[in-house]
């Protein structure tokens, strides 16, 4: 049985296959995880003061360029329910020709208006706009930390750490590069140095810190990328709208921005899951809202930057043209990915995964998403209290350097046992680990739609989906 079919068999019996997840890995497995975690170790001790320089493009383009977008105002930017509206509908088990329902479908008048802007205006923008004065939303200013405060470079050991703890064993993040490379420790730790350095360079921790409120608005406002609920194994699901991807997504930085944001959010706020689902929505596909350039970022993305996190990839398809641009993107898929990427036609084919409850309301489905909330004055209030903040990241790097000592200890002495001493020890570290970086992200992290929405609870993690 190919991968691809056992990932499908996995979701028609709703069993969970658990093998190379943590928690179940075999002894081989535990003993790689082990050689990765020592390779770690042994960097983070030899280059404890490395810095890296930032370079972030993201950052800078966005600040240099944004104020020379101009807003459209004959567009009625307040009308959040008509903008949010259902456009299309998914239907049954229809015929050939008539498979999704869309062919004579149009987005309604206000959706269309939206898409054919070319305007760029962050949500503090819309706020000071709509408030007709300045709101102030977030600090003046950003420093990485108390101990490296310099915001022209990052310091490497607290980027792998900041990541690392973004799970709720810093185990789920690491051994993913093991997956996305054959269990090859060697490949696996390169990999990681890459993606530290990639983090580094792109200011990510600044990105998380200042959220949505320097997003662009319309992106927000459309919900091109949102976590909607979960699928038939309980992993988050997320549906991502192409057809919303604006004409302006020829100005690559501002939705390579947005894309980066999303995937930080969900990753931390799904911080007990190992993977996700993704419904992407290409119906109504056409390359003028499918640029080549942003969907190869979001396959370096899946593929590298954020390797290993899909459960499966679900592709609704309604166009023979998507045929031709699937032929473009496939060579750059890992075969891992590649197993994981099915195609839908039908709700029928959908259903195999996602329980009609879960998929989206426009589609068909019975799940009512609600789309977004504008931030508020005291959104973001804990951003401005130094204070605590400097006594939460002290007791994170306590846990920190816990932690590793632990990981440390386990590594020399491991022989095999899932259940030694040493293990408990590390595993209970990891535990103090989780709750530390959890409130030091209340002062590092901006607050975000989905606590908006009521989705998370009070440290910033994804609630249970009610029942539908």
């Amino acid at each position: 049985m190919d991968t691809s079919t056992s990932v499908i068999q996995e979701y028609k019996t709703r069993t969970h296959n658990t093998d190379e997840s943590p928690g179940y890995f075999t002894t081989d497995e535990l003993q790689k995880l082990a050689n990765l975690w020592s390779l770690i170790i042994d960097y983070l001790a030899a280059n404890k003061d490395k810095r890296i320089t930032v370079n972030s493009e993201l950052l800078e383009r966005v600040k240099n360029t944004w104020p020379d977008l101009r807003q459209d105002e004959t567009i009625d930017m307040q009308d959040n329910e008509q903008v949010t509206r259902r456009a299309w509908k998914f239907t049954k088990g229809e015929s050939t020709v008539r498979k999704l329902g869309l062919l004579n479908r149009k987005p309604v008048d206000h959706e269309r208006q939206l898409l054919e802007r070319h305007v760029c205006e962050t949500t503090q923008e819309y706020v000071d706009r709509v408030s007709g004065h300045h709101v102030p939303l977030l600090p003046t200013s950003y420093f990485p930390s108390f101990k490296y405060p310099d915001n022209a470079t990052r310091n490497w050991r607290d980027v792998f750490w900041a990541i690392a703890s973004a799970k709720q064993h810093p185990d789920i993040w690491v051994h993913r590069y093991l997956r996305a490379n054959g269990w090859d420790t060697n490949k696996a730790f390169v990999c990681i140095q890459s993606v530290i350095e990639w983090r580094a360079a792109q200011a990510l921790d600044q990105i998380n810190w200042e959220g949505d409120i320097c997003l662009g608005f319309d992106e927000q406002r459309l919900g091109i990328l949102q976590l909607v609920g979960h699928d038939k194994l309980g992993f988050p699901l997320t549906y991502f709208r192409v057809r919303r991807i604006m004409p302006r997504a020829n100005q690559s930085f501002v939705f390579k921005r947005y894309l980066i944001h999303q995937f930080e959010t969900i990753q931390h706020i799904t911080r007990s899951h190992s993977r996700i689902t993704m419904l992407c929505d290409f119906t109504g596909f056409s390359m003028d809202n499918t640029p080549f350039n942003i969907v190869h970022f979001l396959v370096t993305l899946g593929t590298k930057h954020y390797a290993e996190s899909t459960s499966v990839l679900i592709l609704l398809v309604d166009s023979w043209l998507f045929a031709n641009f699937w032929s473009l993107i496939r060579p750059f898929l890992d075969a891992s990915l590649s197993a994981r990427i099915v195609f839908a036609k039908t709700m029928n084919d959908v259903l195999v995964f996602i329980d009609e409850s879960q998929v989206p309301e426009e589609l068909g489905g019975l799940n009512k998403i609600d789309m977004m909330k504008v931030p508020e004055v005291n959104d973001n209030c804990k951003l401005f209290d130094e204070k605590r903040r400097q006594m939460a990241e002290i007791e994170w790097r306590e846990k920190v350097e816990k932690f590793e000592e632990a990981t440390r200890i386990w590594c020399t002495r491991f022989n095999g046992d899932k259940s030694d001493t040493y293990s408990d020890v590390r595993d209970n570290a990891a535990h103090e680990l989780d709750r530390a970086e959890c409130h030091l992200g209340q002062f590092t992290r901006a607050r975000t739609q989905y606590a908006r929405l009521n989705m998370v609870d009070s440290n910033g993690q994804l609630r249970p989906f009610p029942k539908k």
